[in-house]
């Protein structure tokens, strides 16, 4: 019976191969074909990411849009002045309090590798969102792919997110 089950998924396979039916798979490049690193500097912050972004226009009022065939990058600058005090504000306290603003009250900031941050899901996408503290702002750099490569591309995430310079 094992043979019959093994033979006909082999044989459904192979079929599907020359006749094209198989689903698109978006393949996540592994670091080595990510491209050559490439340097986005806007608004006082710099991140390096890869060749294979393009600056993107915005449209939800973020300050920067990077996007890749396998993720997207956006940034949000926060000036000080925004709120009496922001300023004197710790990170850890600040992100805080964007996460409850953003309904992420039941959770927890995390800091891992040097930096602050935390994770959140939609029904198709998973969004790590590090802040950083400036000399005259916060900044919020969101990391966006799709659910399913998630895992896959957490490592990238934090390679991504520790060479980030803030003003």
């Amino acid at each position: 019976m094992k043979k019959v089950i093994f033979c006909t998924t082999l044989l459904l396979l192979v079929s599907f191969l020359f006749c094209g039916c198989l689903p698109e798979i978006m393949v996540i490049p592994n670091k080595e074909s990510i491209g050559n690193s490439k340097t986005f500097q806007k608004v006082g912050i710099t991140l390096t990411l890869t060749d294979r972004f393009e600056e993107q226009q915005s449209q939800l009022g973020f300050d920067a849009y990077y996007v890749a065939d396998f993720c997207g990058v956006v940034v949000l600058k926060e000036p000080f002045t925004l709120e009496e005090g922001l300023g004197d504000k710790p990170l850890e306290e600040y992100i805080r309090s964007v996460m409850d603003n953003n309904g992420h009250t039941d959770e927890q900031p995390q800091f891992k590798d040097g930096l602050w941050f935390y994770e959140n899901t939609t029904d198709r996408s998973f969004i790590r969102s590090y802040c950083y503290k400036g000399t005259d702002a916060f900044y919020i750099v969101q990391y966006i792919c799709s659910l399913l490569d998630a895992e896959r591309l957490k490592d990238l995430f934090t390679i991504w997110g520790q060479a980030v310079e803030v003003e």
